[in-house]
């Protein structure tokens, strides 16, 4: 449905470089990355609103980098939803259509259509001005959807919203991709956001796609340590691989890394550790673990629902790790600044990348 082959895009300062992407029919891609790294420039650029330099766009199968915004059958739906303040809800969802010189009768039956299914049919008389956040992001959303376009481009569509209002839009995105099964571009840099509604995945960061996949696959094999931190991982321990043996400052680790044939394995490595693979009080069960040992409670903060902890280990290494409170209770003891626990990293989801 949408496919980018090595575009590149130049807008003073700033470069995406050489860009490829590849979203199937009724895929939902997600472009995951920091603010300021160009997720709004390559979905502009997806739209037509910027001049490529190099490279190529093709949508639905026909090639379209020289194509104007207007002829490439696409929805856009902007972090500030850019209604028409003067317009009503209803005159703002068939502005396009009215653009393309549907009939009233056609028009008006769309609208109804739409407006149904995103439930905001009691507010098609009133303007936005008059509208909660999460109503004008349903009336944006209605706007581009009521178009039958090819693909659905989302800029940051859930950022402006409250918590609440987010999660029940989250789901609504997923609900509309299931029963639309309109191709969707979603660009954000909010994790849970992320791995919510992806069905592929693209990591970017200053211009670049750094890796690209299924969410659960690159969340467990990110190429590179940056990834893995846009990725929410925090947890890094320096080793040397040597005479077959991983060696850290906290002492041996027993795991083989898997990405690399011994005789090529880099000398210099990163254990990526995510923080569900730091178990407190560890079971019996050695061979789950790389690595058992003790580590001193260096912070504790009381999150909803969770402790996040800093652990210590007398090397200087540091992990961090989060226990809920019904585990707290299950293991009976006490997290107090200093505190001595025993500690296991499981070999589940550890991985490794060269430094």
């Amino acid at each position: 449905m949408l496919r980018l082959q090595d575009v590149r895009v130049t807008l003073g300062d700033f470069r995406l470089h050489d860009i490829s992407l590849h979203a199937k029919q009724g895929e939902y891609m997600v472009l995951l990355g920091p603010t300021g790294t160009g997720k709004t420039v390559l979905l502009e650029t997806i739209a037509g609103m910027h001049q490529i330099e190099k490279g190529k766009i093709f949508i639905h199968g026909r090639d379209a980098t020289r194509l104007p915004p207007e002829k490439r059958n696409l929805g856009v739906v902007y972090q500030d939803y850019a209604l028409f303040p003067h317009l009503t809800v209803r005159k703002n969802i068939a502005f396009g259509l009215e653009l393309r010189g549907e009939p009233g009768y056609k028009s008006r039956k769309a609208v109804r259509e739409i407006a149904d299914f995103l439930d905001i049919g009691q507010i098609l008389d009133r303007r936005p001005v008059n509208l909660s956040g999460g109503e004008r992001q349903r009336v944006a959303l209605a706007r581009a959807l009521v178009l039958e376009p090819y693909a659905l481009l989302l800029d940051e569509p859930l950022s402006a919203l409250d918590r609440s209002t987010r999660d029940r839009l989250r789901r609504e995105l997923k609900r509309i991709h299931k029963e639309f099964g309109v191709t969707i571009v979603h660009i954000t840099h909010d994790l849970t956001e992320a791995f919510f509604l992806a069905g592929h995945l693209a990591v970017m960061k200053d211009g670049h796609i750094l890796q690209e996949g299924k969410p659960e696959d690159v969340l467990k094999r990110p190429w590179s340590r940056v990834v893995a931190e846009l990725l929410g991982i925090e947890n890094f321990i320096a080793a040397t691989w040597t005479a077959g043996v991983l060696l850290s400052p906290m002492g041996p680790i027993d795991f083989s890394p898997p990405r690399f044939d011994f005789a090529e394995c880099p000398k210099k490595l990163y254990l990526t550790v995510p923080g569900w693979c730091v178990e407190v009080l560890p079971q019996k069960e050695e061979k789950r673990y790389a690595w058992m040992g003790n580590m001193r409670v260096a912070g504790v903060d009381l999150m909803d629902g969770h402790l996040e902890l800093e652990l210590s280990h007398s090397s200087g290494e540091r992990l961090r790790t989060s226990v809920s409170r019904r585990e707290v209770e299950a293991l009976a003891v006490s997290f107090e600044i200093g505190r001595k626990v025993p500690i296991g990293l499981l070999k589940q989801g550890i991985h490794v990348i060269p430094q």
